[in-house]
C-alpha cells in the first residue's frame, strides 16, 4: 500500500483554509492562545490560518502521522483538527488514529475532522482493502487506501470518545487540497464534516 501524497512543492496549489478550520477559528475566537493539535498539515493552509488567528498550533505532518510510532501529544489541547489525514488508511488504522487523537485532548476539547463518505464516487472503486476501504488504481493517490463511512459507522467510530455535535456531508471537489490530486482532479468527492467534543 502506498502513502498519501505529502505536502506540496507548488505555490499554485495553496488555497484558503478549509471550511472546518474557519469554523474552528470562529468557535475559539474568545480563547486567544489556545493550543490546537493539527493532524496532517498538507499544504499548510490551515496551520497558517490558525496561527494568524492567534492560536498555538502543534502539527503532526502526514508522514509522521502515518507512522505507527507517532507520539500522543499530551492532554492540554483545546481542539484537534484534521482535514485530510483521517481519510487515508483502512478502517482499523483510522479507528486507532481517532483513539490517539482523543487521548491527546482534554475533556471538553473539540475535534473538527473530515472523513470519507460512502456517497463518494470513489467508494467501491479500485483495490478493495476491506468492506469500506478502497485504494485507487490511478492518479496521485494510486495505491493509497481511502476509508468511507456511512453515518452509522462514523458515529460508532466517534461516540466512544466524543459527543457528536454535527455530521454533515459535503461535496468537496473544490474544497479538498488540489496538491493531492494534480494528476486526476476530484470529481464526485463527498466528505463528512464532523464536529465533536471530547467526553
Amino acid at each position: 500500500m502506498s502513502q498519501a501524497p505529502h505536502s506540496p512543492r507548488f505555490a499554485d496549489t495553496f488555497a484558503a483554509a478549509h471550511p472546518l478550520a474557519q469554523r474552528l477559528i470562529g468557535r475559539l475566537a474568545n480563547d486567544a492562545g489556545a493550543r490546537i493539535l493539527e493532524i496532517g498539515t498538507g499544504s499548510g493552509r490551515n496551520t497558517r490560518a490558525l496561527r494568524d488567528a492567534g492560536f498555538s498550533v502543534v502539527t503532526i505532518n502526514d508522514a509522521r502521522f502515518a507512522s505507527p510510532d507517532a507520539p500522543a501529544a499530551g492532554a492540554d489541547f483545546a481542539a484537534a483538527i484534521s482535514t485530510h489525514a483521517l481519510l487515508h488508511g483502512d478502517s482499523e488504522t483510522v479507528a486507532h488514529a481517532t483513539r490517539r487523537i482523543a487521548w491527546a485532548l482534554k475533556p471538553g476539547a473539540w475535534l473538527y475532522g473530515t472523513f470519507g463518505s460512502s456517497r463518494d464516487a470513489r467508494f467501491g472503486q479500485g483495490q478493495r482493502i476491506d468492506d469500506c476501504t478502497f485504494a485507487p488504481l490511478q492518479g496521485d493517490e494510486r495505491g493509497v487506501p481511502h476509508v468511507y463511512f456511512n453515518e452509522r459507522r462514523l458515529r460508532a467510530l466517534l461516540e466512544p470518545y466524543f459527543g457528536v455535535e454535527s455530521l454533515e456531508e459535503h461535496d468537496v471537489d473544490r474544497v479538498a487540497g488540489s496538491w493531492a490530486h494534480r494528476e486526476r482532479p476530484l470529481s464526485g468527492a463527498v466528505h463528512w464534516f464532523a464536529t465533536a467534543r471530547r467526553r
